[in-house]
């Protein structure tokens, strides 16, 4: 049986996850543990809005994830959102959020000089990295 991609990715986070599938599905909200099978199994979709709850369950990036069952589940609108929004992110890209995020958490973001400095670093990375 071929498996969906993102039937892969959960698969793969159950295995190494070293949890019962009741332990994961007592702790993403799922009323039976056969869901889980179902879902490795590509039967059934990944509700949308269990995917943060299943992400940190099993130790899988939230953002992957997301996007995974939304290019697999909903094409039309993976592509608006590719479009849209630049998606998927790099991990550059990605750094800058966290950072910008960890700096909102604090409320302490001075977009004037160690922001903007951090931002002259990842440019400078980038740029070096291109070179390569």
């Amino acid at each position: 049986m071929t498996y969906s991609p993102t039937a892969q990715m959960i698969t793969k986070g159950i295995e190494e996850s070293g949890l019962t599938q009741r332990e994961i599905a007592d702790r993403v909200g799922f009323t039976h543990s056969s869901t889980l099978k179902m879902i490795e199994q590509g039967l059934t979709r990944v509700p949308l809005d269990r995917i943060p709850a299943l992400a940190q369950t099993l130790g899988l990036d939230q953002s992957t994830l997301l996007l995974a069952a939304i290019a697999e589940y909903h094409p039309g609108i993976y592509e608006v959102l590719c479009d849209t929004l630049g998606l998927p992110l790099s991990q550059a890209e990605q750094g800058v959020v966290v950072m910008f995020r960890m700096a909102a958490l604090k409320n302490d973001i001075e977009l004037d000089e160690p922001f903007r400095k951090a931002l002259e670093g990842l440019l400078e990375l980038t740029e070096a990295a291109k070179m390569r």
